[in-house]
């Protein structure tokens, strides 16, 4: 039995043939997360579906488009773009099939190109370049950037994702610019953001996210000790409101 289930809203799967898939998660820097969310708002796509896992986190917020749920679709039909944003990492024991089936369904949509996005520990940097790249066996692409140097591991549901791509034959391009392990990196961000405009030939203005990254830093890092404190609280103790 199926876990995970995609719930689709307003749109159907033959409207999202042949689409640009992104995504990325709450991982090294919060790189993945931010680059995600930044996109669907500054380019004002519409929510479209979610995804429903079986142990379904209990957290949920105000976002800028509405009430947030941990794993949603927006899609830009301008630009026919597709994208996972994940408010929340899935759980360890979700996270394999989740990704296999996201995969999956993405191939049966017969996805034209996947766009993983992650972050580079800095403390690996070997040259001035600010991002490293690499790609499943079936993606077109080619970078202007160096590739992930040899043997440096990635781990997390970027690192299922590629596997189960690589796996089902879709072209996926794995983004990684280098990152403070240690904070939020908004800057390591908007390189990423820089990089999808460029592939997809779109104009995303990053601006707000070098000029505006303390802020973003502080509000996502506290968002973040917030629902970190809440998943940690034993069922007794937690605060309903």
């Amino acid at each position: 039995m199926n876990n995970i289930k995609i719930v689709l809203k307003g749109i159907n799967e033959d409207q999202l043939k042949g689409v640009n898939f992104i995504t990325g998660f709450r991982t090294l820097g919060e790189v993945g997360y931010i680059a995600t969310r930044y996109i669907a708002l500054k380019l004002g796509m519409k929510r479209v579906g979610f995804v429903l896992t079986k142990y379904l986190r209990d957290v949920t917020f105000l976002d800028e488009y509405g009430i947030a749920t941990p794993f949603e679709l927006f899609y830009d039909d301008k630009n026919h773009l597709l994208v996972l944003l994940s408010h929340l990492l899935p759980l360890q024991r979700e996270a394999n099939e989740f990704s296999e089936t996201i995969v999956k369904w993405l191939k049966k949509l017969n996805v034209t190109n996947v766009i993983l996005i992650g972050g580079l520990d800095k403390r690996y940097r070997t040259s001035n370049c600010n991002l490293r790249w690499l790609k499943t066996s079936k993606s077109q692409l080619n970078l202007s950037h160096p590739m992930m140097e040899k043997q440096l591991l990635m781990i997390g549901p970027l690192a299922l994702f590629t596997i189960y791509s690589e796996i089902e034959d879709l072209p996926a391009t794995i983004l990684l610019p280098y990152a403070d392990r240690d904070r939020i990196d908004p800057a390591a961000a908007a390189i990423a953001v820089e990089e999808v405009g460029r592939i997809f030939n779109i104009k995303i203005d990053v601006g707000e996210l070098y000029e505006d990254a303390k802020k973003i830093e502080e509000e996502l890092q506290k968002q973040l000790e917030l629902i970190q404190k809440e998943l940690n609280r034993n069922i007794s103790g937690r605060v309903y409101m």
